[in-house]
């Protein structure tokens, strides 16, 4: 059947993601193909060689990094799994674990399925506003809704919250409080190494949405007073570098 082909085809298919400074570095070692900021753009994806192995290279990461995301049979991972580690070797390359890339993805604002996106907030709850173009002249699934949502009150907003706890940081599902009423819940938290702080993101109502403003979030039966901060805390390697970029034209 063609779902038996699809899901066969989704099970003989692999990826390695390749993230941090020395990510172009590394990877320039395995490919032939231009890896600078201009050969090679944020999110431009392409099919090329790695070390021999036919790949489809998409340039991102979800820690905001400097990245890429190389999908690829299946058969082969083992193959370029240890080529970059040889690639890298000089740079100390390593693995890291999800909790890693949660915080970075977190300072990042980056917002996770399942967790911020769900089926019961829409886009513009969950801050999404700035990606939709709701008008677009290429008709879209959902167009019409979106249209709806967008000129609809909103009944909730995801904001970023800062706190100090002790031994212990958000996870998700946490409640959030204001005074003594819940207003709210966590969806997503973790250690910022940036801030040297607890963060998570939260739904709050609208009226709590301010840059500044304080709710609690309750951890292991304790509030700890948490302040409304800039999402994202920190800016995107491809911000960076294009803000970079944009300062050295003007000298």
């Amino acid at each position: 059947s063609r779902w038996y082909q699809r899901r066969v085809r989704a099970e003989e298919m692999g990826v390695l993601g390749l993230a941090g400074r020395h990510a172009r570095d590394v990877l320039t070692k395995l490919t032939d193909e231009d890896l600078s900021h201009e050969g090679f753009p944020f999110l431009e994806c392409r099919e090329m060689e790695v070390a021999g192995v036919p790949v489809q290279a998409t340039r991102i990461s979800y820690t905001g990094e400097l990245g890429w995301e190389i999908h690829h049979n299946a058969k082969h991972t083992a193959h370029l799994y240890h080529r970059l580690l040889e690639a890298g070797a000089l740079y100390d390359i390593g693995d890291f674990g999800t909790y890693a890339v949660n915080s970075l993805r977190l300072e990042k604002g980056f917002r996770g399925w399942g967790a911020e996106m769900n089926l019961d907030k829409n886009p513009y709850e969950a801050g999404l506003g700035p990606f939709i173009k709701p008008n677009k002249k290429t008709p879209f699934i959902g167009q019409e809704a979106v249209k709806a949502m967008q000129n609809t009150e909103q009944k909730v907003k995801l904001v970023m919250l800062n706190f100090q706890a002790d031994n212990v940081d958000p996870y998700g599902n946490e409640t959030v409080w204001y005074g003594n009423k819940v207003v709210g819940n966590t969806t997503s938290g973790g250690y910022s190494y940036q801030r040297n702080c607890s963060m998570c993101f939260a739904y709050v109502p609208p009226a709590l949405g301010n840059i500044g403003d304080k709710v609690y979030v309750e951890l292991m039966g304790r509030r700890y007073e948490a302040t409304d901060v800039e999402d994202p805390m920190y800016e995107t390697e491809a911000t960076r570098t294009r803000n970079a970029l944009k300062a050295a034209a003007t000298l």
